[in-house]
């Protein structure tokens, strides 16, 4: 029996394997009250809101720059995930529209509560840090670099700003303003990002996030998908993803000390791993397959965006 297995494991094999659980087994046990201590926080819907026929029939203002700097454009789009599934045209409407800011240290860049946003901000060089005032308290939710963006929920919904968005050191902004946004990027941004929300909002462990941190993390998925007994993740490699099962199920193995593989765990939807290597740097500590008819799809976020995202490593953390 399982049992039978587990009390012939060494004490260290154990250890491991409670570690390689990779906290699922934790969230299964433990009510949600303790898993995430904080207090439950009532979500407010946003809507999205719709571009005028003015601002439909508007001409886009055109910006002149150099050749260096439409590639340096070019090559923070293809990283970035509001631009990954522009065309070809629509890459170059962007590249022609967008326009360069700078701020100091310290400078705020934008104020959490105005009601006048009008900008969307790509991060050529430097690191911005985001805050939201709960109360008397300001808390760090997420923190920015070269590549990342920001500002974009109040474009897309017609919402005051969500956070304060601080420069930390000098920093440089390719800049889209409202029309432009809203033209080329808003109706596939808006798909995207509702459908990843909703998942997110049935998986237990980001319960008790508000709706500017949802919608921080729908914004930094990727979507991936692998064949039954794909390997998702190989145990022994070095880690930089974490991963969401969207829809299917996994099959984590380990292998033991006569050379044996033995499973571990199972995973379905709602469920993660990953997060084991990029919380302690350590190798990842199992293999972990695709399994069962139909293929699996799974979101990920990357190690650098992991770090930089607040609210997950705090969730993970407890």
């Amino acid at each position: 029996s399982n049992k039978d297995e587990e009390e012939e494991l060494s004490e260290s094999e154990e250890e491991e394997e409670e570690e390689e659980v990779l906290s699922v087994e934790e969230d299964r046990s433990v009510s949600k009250e303790s898993r995430n201590p904080r207090p439950k926080k009532r979500r407010e819907s946003i809507c999205a809101e719709k571009l005028s026929d003015d601002e439909y029939d508007s001409d886009l203002k055109v910006i002149e720059k150099s050749e260096s700097e439409m590639a340096r454009i070019s090559e923070i789009c293809m990283k970035n995930m509001f631009f990954s599934h522009l065309d070809e045209q629509q890459m170059k409407t962007i590249q022609d529209t967008m326009f360069l800011i700078e701020h100091a240290d310290g400078d705020v860049i934008i104020r959490q509560g105005d009601e006048d946003g009008d900008k969307f901000y790509c991060i050529d060089s430097g690191v911005v840090d985001i805050f939201i005032n709960d109360g008397e308290e300001r808390k760090l939710v997420k923190t920015c670099q070269a590549g990342d963006s920001f500002g974009e929920l109040a474009l897309l919904y017609g919402a005051p700003r969500a956070a304060s968005c601080i420069a930390s050191g000098d920093v440089r902004l390719w800049t889209l303003d409202r029309i432009s946004f809203k033209r080329v990027l808003m109706k596939t941004t808006i798909d995207v990002r509702t459908v990843n929300k909703s998942f997110l909002e049935m998986v237990p462990l980001f319960s008790n996030l508000d709706e500017y941190e949802l919608l921080t993390i729908s914004d930094a998925l990727h979507e991936e998908s692998f064949e039954d007994s794909q390997a998702v993740l190989t145990e022994g490699e070095a880690g930089d993803k974490f991963y969401l099962i969207k829809e299917g199920n996994v099959v984590c193995t380990k292998h033991q000390s006569d050379g044996s593989i033995k499973e571990v765990k199972r995973l379905t939807t709602g469920e993660y791993f990953g997060e084991l290597a990029l919380l302690t740097d350590k190798p990842r500590q199992a293999t972990v397959t695709a399994e069962g008819e139909g293929s699996l799809t799974v979101l990920w976020i990357n190690r650098e965006t992991f770090n930089n995202l607040v609210c997950i490593k705090e969730l993970l953390v407890r």
